[in-house]
């Protein structure tokens, strides 16, 4: 079953960055939950249904390419976007639907999300 409004995981352990996202992809019609670390991020999977998970790629603990791994392990169909302020895609991001330069900016940011689920709504 299909949701008119998508449910986007924003995982990062900087705040403000994170609250900037919410507010972004809140008003281009996405529900937000947020998470400060991979380990909540994976807490909340539990509790919650989520279209796709759009995390940092460095924070402490978990990283993104680790929590896309843990993922990726219980919800092999669940769309993740790594996000990233390297340039470089890391060795470890293979877990990952997609890469996203933060350099690249909120357009870019939304167009791809909207891509993956696009996507995974037609494989669903």
């Amino acid at each position: 079953m299909l949701r008119d409004k998508p449910v986007i995981l924003c995982v990062d352990d900087e705040q403000i960055p994170l609250s900037l996202r919410k507010c972004v992809l809140e008003k281009l019609g996405y529900s937000v939950l947020t998470a400060n670390s991979g380990t909540e991020a994976l807490e909340q999977l539990q509790r919650q249904h989520v279209d796709l998970v759009l995390t940092d790629m460095l924070m402490p603990g978990l990283s993104g390419a680790e929590l896309a791994r843990e993922i990726k392990q219980r919800m092999p169909q669940l769309p993740i976007i790594l996000f990233s302020g390297v340039n470089e895609i890391p060795e470890d991001a293979n877990y990952a639907d997609v890469f996203l330069s933060k350099v690249e900016g909120p357009a870019r940011m939304s167009a791809t999300i909207s891509e993956v689920l696009s996507q995974a709504r037609k494989l669903a």
